[in-house]
């Protein structure tokens, strides 16, 4: 075990791509044991994608591609400046409500933080707002992609540990509404001062106001109608996760044609763009998998439980080491990867303390996605950095007051189960 974490580290340590790492250093480890033989490797790989729902991610995918192609993204900043944006710091409210609603349509914090960041930071500079705090604003509040549905972190532990995906994806709604509402607070406190430059009065009356508000409160009741489809088609029995992913499809389809911003070309441009995020996630999900297998063959769950189960019968004891392995975890690892290699690890344990596998699922995407945030490898960080032109280190200690928000409210849920499971308890009687 000891050799494994320390190969993890070197191969982390000059550079190498997670999910070489988790390939590499779990293949290194095999080709160790003669009493396995290297035969396992693609096996494993193959049986961790060999699963029926993971045909839902590139259809996902493809869904928030094709809502972002119907120009959507602007529409929905629109709207959320319509609402917020005529107060002092209202763009940088409307930035983390349109964060919500974008998290709706893409379920990935990458692409969420690339597609708001490019339309929102410059106007937040524009408007008087230091850079860097524009970019910190607008990477905290991606995170909401992976919490509110369609959410593919949430679609992976649910083919990891065998929760319903339905009751997960209802599960990470409060959450991810917690999160924007909070960064909003802080966002307020963060901007009490008069270092924001008066932005030019919008005009608050007439007819060509009240004609563009509604033309883009029905474009944003559109783009939350993708959720809504994919959440009530899962719960109410009407299609399976797979199934609700091809018509997110059909349906983000039908959207573009009906707006005329489908082309022959914009379509191959978003079947490119699926194939290769898809074949992104996939291949760290195959990787990651063989870990998976090989802590199982070295009996690493067993030893976890067995060593919690020793020394305390508390299920906040466990709660507590399980969000600080995830916290650091987070800074290494990209979270469909850890998902996948730190479910079988420790939901048995969770079994075993009587913790509902659907609020541990809370648990383990919310505790992973915060480390999008903090170095070395915060995915959103590297996007932001690129997107705002802030220098990676100057944005590391920009976005550490929200990191420091989002812990806490990732506390709250942690040791509060009922606040993210009582809507799938509500809606589907569990």
């Amino acid at each position: 075990m000891a050799g494994l974490a320390i190969g993890f580290v070197v191969l982390l340590a000059i550079g190498m791509p997670v999910a070489f790492v988790l390939g590499i250093g779990a293949a290194i480890y095999l080709a160790l044991q003669p009493d396995v033989g290297l035969a396992v490797i693609p096996q494993r790989m193959f049986a961790g994608l060999d699963q029926f729902v993971l045909m839902s991610i590139p259809f996902f995918v493809m869904s928030g591609f094709l809502m972002n192609e119907a120009q959507l993204t602007g529409r929905l900043v629109q709207f959320a400046d319509f609402l917020l944006g005529r107060r002092k710091g209202g763009l940088a409210q409307a930035t983390v409500l349109t964060s919500m609603f974008f998290g709706g349509i893409t379920g990935a914090a990458t692409a969420e933080a690339a597609a708001i960041g490019s339309i929102m930071i410059p106007s937040m500079v524009k408007a008087g707002y230091r850079r860097e705090f524009a970019t910190a604003v607008t990477v905290a509040a991606s995170i909401c992609g992976p919490l509110i549905p369609p959410s593919i972190p949430m679609l992976i532990y649910g083919v990891s540990s065998g929760a319903s995906i339905g009751a997960l994806f209802l599960a990470g709604v409060t959450p991810g509404i917690a999160v924007g509402l909070s960064i909003m607070l802080l966002n307020r406190f963060l901007l009490r001062g008069g270092e924001l430059k008066a932005r030019p009065p919008a005009a608050a009356s007439g007819p060509g106001v009240v004609r563009r508000f509604f033309a883009s409160l029905r474009v944003a009741l559109v783009a939350l109608g993708l959720p809504v489809i994919i959440v009530a088609g899962v719960v109410g029995g009407i299609f399976t996760p797979t199934e609700s992913s091809v018509a997110a499809v059909i349906y983000a389809f039908g959207v573009g044609l009906a707006m005329r911003t489908l082309t022959l070309r914009s379509i191959l441009r978003v079947i490119c763009q699926t194939a290769l995020v898809s074949a992104a996630i996939l291949f760290i999900v195959a990787n990651a998998s063989l870990l998976g297998w090989v802590l199982t063959y070295m009996q690493v769950p067993q030893t976890i439980a067995e060593t919690f189960l020793a020394y305390t019968h508390s299920p906040e004891v466990f709660l507590f080491f399980a969000v600080v392995l995830l916290l650091l975890a987070g800074l290494f690892l990209e979270p469909s990867g850890a998902i996948i290699i730190l479910t079988p690890v420790l939901l048995p344990t969770a079994l075993s303390f009587g913790i509902d596998p659907v609020h541990f699922g809370v648990v383990m995407v919310f505790g992973m996605v915060i480390g999008l945030l903090t170095p070395p490898v915060g995915l959103c960080l590297f996007v932001g950095s690129s997107i705002g032109e802030v220098p990676f280190h100057v944005l590391s200690r920009a976005v550490v007051p929200f990191v420091v928000l989002l812990i806490g409210v990732y506390l709250f849920f942690v040791y509060v189960p009922v606040a993210s499971i009582w809507l799938p308890t509500l809606l589907m009687g569990r």
